[in-house]
């Protein structure tokens, strides 16, 4: 079974899990990319089911001590935990801009943005993106 062939396997199976249809078609990078998002789309829906508090996913709730009574957030990812990234293609994604701190929607080919960094792991890997 080639690496298309079982990308395509795991998109399907990923659609039935979120109830939906997806498109299995494009180049093994393209799917390796869809395959990152739904995984990741299932893991946030995950999140939000296990917290059972209107949408605050359960590791905003999580505290370092699991005896300590108070809750603790944890703070959102920071600016310093992002990873910028060059894009080898034109991508629509969640990302910020390099320098200007604005939210991108879709980054053109060579265009440095920053994004998390399971996310630019998924990107380099799809041969989407290339380290700064």
């Amino acid at each position: 079974m080639t690496a298309k062939e079982k990308l395509v396997e795991r998109l399907k199976a990923l659609g039935a899990q979120l109830g939906r249809d997806v498109n299995v078609t494009g180049t093994v990078e393209e799917l390796t990319m869809r395959v990152a998002e739904l995984e990741e789309e299932l893991d946030d829906g995950n999140d939000d089911e296990q917290s059972g508090d209107n949408g605050i996913n359960a590791q905003e709730n999580a505290t370092d001590n699991p005896d300590d009574d108070q809750v603790q957030e944890k703070p959102a990812v920071t600016d310093a935990g992002l990873v910028t990234v060059i894009t080898r293609a034109t991508l629509h994604i969640d990302a910020l801009h390099e320098t200007e701190n604005t939210p991108v929607a879709i980054a053109v080919t060579g265009m440095s943005i920053r994004v998390l960094p399971h996310e630019a792991e998924a990107l380099i890997a799809g041969g989407l993106a290339s380290e700064k």
